[in-house]
């Protein structure tokens, strides 16, 4: 190789290098840009969620130390915990610039990055138990992300396994895979852990999860607005309570549907606790289903907020001052403007045998301008109806009473009691015009609107459902006479 070809070698060497340490740099104070940029817009958020008067948490960036070709950082989460003491828990971030950092390509990963981010928490605080139960050295957790030059983010949770002395957490180990993308702001998220435990000394009780998987997708557009959907689903939950049957819930699980425009929320809520069992006895499948609509959530959290400050300052057998009340109502009326409507869709007990199920319903109005007053007076003129219906099936309650029967007793001879207390409560309960029964069927309708009540079709006046619920005070002993 000649003179001029090696001088030519280095020269392009040289380029090359500064080149690579110039777009280094450049991709450090990028992820330095996101990074102070995500830090503020998740205090945004938590400051808009928090609804304790208690300061809420905050995230900050204690120590940012920016090289060339890699960055420092430290976090601290600060909050206050349930006993009023103010909690600082830390975290560690070794970030590696792009374009294409060491750490990266030794995985694999040849696409150009701004950075690759590894934190770990620090120990102390309420870590350290977590890590007095790690090997030396070892984090209980890493997340480790990807962070693209375009602002999209490919993040790793994993969770090392744990058990805390005294069995008070047993946890197998867990992942998690988390993705954002700033184009549609679009964040997914998706894991596994195949047993977590937990067990306090102080009850005695005892429950564990086996199988969790979970997924969920969150879109934002504007400042506020979002929809959201969550879902988990367990292989089974085992609860265990000192002197009390073993109960487990087969293949339950849980989703969040909800849809944040402005200030107001929609929301529904479906819980499927799977199979009952006690005692290894089948007793039939639980399903829940919740719907929230119209709710302001700031008002909704300035009234929580003060219910609580008043709550912790008002002496137990004073009622609220007028200015308390006043400051309530004027809480109040934004709520109902909303026209909030929040229903239980259903709560349903599923057997072979039969079905049980109650649902109810309560819907508001926004107050008239000459409304009471007082808090109670100004949420009764925003009522627009409330309703309740209750489907209770006999052959199901008494195969129920039967599979959990405990103790030395004949389990027919408790069935015959509860059938024939059953019947004479049902009775007495359908002549005060109260329920109706169809068959093994008893069902039960009421709806309030516009001052009125309605018990299975039939129209009563607030005080004269009153006195019908009054009149079964003593139906307990009339039964036993």
């Amino acid at each position: 190789m000649t003179r001029r070809s090696l001088k030519t070698a280095a020269g392009l060497a040289a380029v090359l290098a500064l080149a690579y340490t110039g777009s280094s740099w450049y991709a450090g104070r990028l992820a330095q840009e996101r990074i102070e940029a995500w830090v503020a817009q998740a205090n945004q958020e938590i400051a808009a969620q928090w609804s304790s008067p208690d300061p809420h948490p905050v995230l900050s960036i204690q120590e940012y130390r920016r090289g060339v070709f890699s960055s420092d950082v430290r976090y601290v989460f600060q909050f206050r915990d349930d006993e009023g003491r103010d909690q600082n828990l830390g975290l560690h971030d070794a970030l590696a610039h792009g374009p294409w950092p060491w750490a990266a390509v030794r995985q694999g990963e040849w696409r150009p990055i701004a950075a690759l981010s590894l934190i770990e928490p620090l120990p102390g605080a309420l870590w350290q138990p977590w890590f007095d139960a790690q090997p030396a050295g070892q984090a209980p957790w890493t997340l480790q992300s990807r962070i693209g030059f375009d602002g999209r983010v490919a993040a790793v949770w994993r969770l090392q396994p744990v058990r805390l002395a005294g069995d008070r957490l047993d946890f197998s180990g867990g992942e998690a895979q988390i993705d954002y993308d700033p184009r549609t702001r679009e964040a997914t998220v998706s894991g596994h852990a195949d047993q977590l435990a937990a067990f306090d000394a102080d009850s005695g009780v005892r429950v564990r999860f086996e199988g969790l998987d979970f997924d969920g997708r969150t879109t934002r557009s504007g400042e506020t607005d979002l929809q959201s959907r969550q879902q988990a689903r367990f292989g089974r939950i085992h609860l265990d309570v000192p002197d009390a049957p073993q109960v487990a819930f087969v293949g339950p699980s849980l989703r969040s549907d909800s849809a944040r425009t402005g200030s107001l929320l929609d929301s529904r809520l479906s819980y499927d606790l799977g199979q009952l069992q006690v005692d290894r006895q089948d007793l039939g499948r639980i399903t829940l289903a919740l719907t929230a609509e119209h709710l302001d959530v700031p008002g909704l959290q300035a009234l929580s907020s003060e219910l609580e400050r008043l709550s912790g300052t008002a002496e137990s057998d004073e009622g609220l001052s007028e200015q308390d009340q006043q400051r309530l109502r004027a809480l109040a009326v934004p709520i109902l403007a909303a026209g909030p409507r929040l229903s239980l869709d259903a709560l349903r007990w599923e057997t072979p045998q039969g079905t049980s199920e109650l649902k109810a319903l309560a819907e508001f109005r926004p107050a008239p301008e000459d409304a009471p007053a007082d808090l109670g007076g100004l949420i009764e003129s925003g009522i627009r109806q409330l309703s309740a219906h209750l489907s209770l099936s006999k052959p199901m309650l008494l195969q129920v009473v039967r599979q959990t029967q405990q103790g030395e007793g004949s389990p027919d001879m408790t069935v015959a009691l509860v059938s024939m207390l059953f019947d004479q409560y049902t009775g007495r309960l359908e002549r005060q015009g109260l329920v109706q029964r169809q068959g093994d069927t008893l069902t039960a309708d009421f709806r309030y609107a516009d001052g009125q009540v309605a018990a299975n079709g039939r129209a009563l006046s607030p005080d004269e459902f009153a006195a019908l619920f009054g009149g079964l005070a003593g139906m307990g002993e009339s039964l036993g006479e």
